[in-house]
């Protein structure tokens, strides 16, 4: 009978314990119109490799720079194009990627970050590419993010 009510415990604790966790992903995270993946793309997270292409991965999803500078985005993976403006190394070892939409010159960008944990080769200013990542609103920028960056592609 013990044996049985700590199994009920471990349950409830653990699916419970899920549930929870996500209700305050998506209500108090740094993405607050995030969406919590339903049980396919929770499945299908397991299956898609570390940098893979956008099209490769299909919880990965397009999305207008100019629009997701603005509005941000309610997906968590997104991907962008965009020219590289500008790359700058970070004291904590991050490397941000500035990106802005291809026909606006200047000041209008998307600010991107790549991380030690994730080894990517960095692209070149000038560069027209394909970058794609975690969608993160900085609190303290008042900005809209991709941090981390997962990969990217010159186009």
């Amino acid at each position: 009978m013990r044996t049985k009510l700590l199994l009920v415990l471990a349950f409830l604790l653990v699916f419970g314990g899920g549930t929870g966790l996500g209700w305050y992903v998506r209500n108090q995270t740094f993405n607050p119109r995030a969406t919590i993946p339903g049980i396919f793309e929770r499945v299908a997270s397991f299956l898609v490799q570390k940098g893979e292409r956008e099209d490769d991965d299909l919880l990965y999803y397009d999305t207008g720079l100019a629009d997701f500078i603005v509005n941000g985005s309610i997906k968590t993976k997104v991907a962008v194009e965009g020219i590289v403006e500008k790359i700058a190394k970070q004291p904590d070892g991050d490397y941000h990627i500035i990106v802005r939409p291809q026909y606006v010159p200047t000041g209008f960008y998307l600010v991107t970050e790549v991380v030690p944990e994730i080894t990517l080769p960095l692209p070149k200013e000038g560069d027209r590419i394909k970058i794609w990542g975690i969608v993160r609103f900085d609190v303290l920028h008042n900005w809209w993010e991709l941090h981390p960056v997962i990969g990217w592609e010159k186009l």
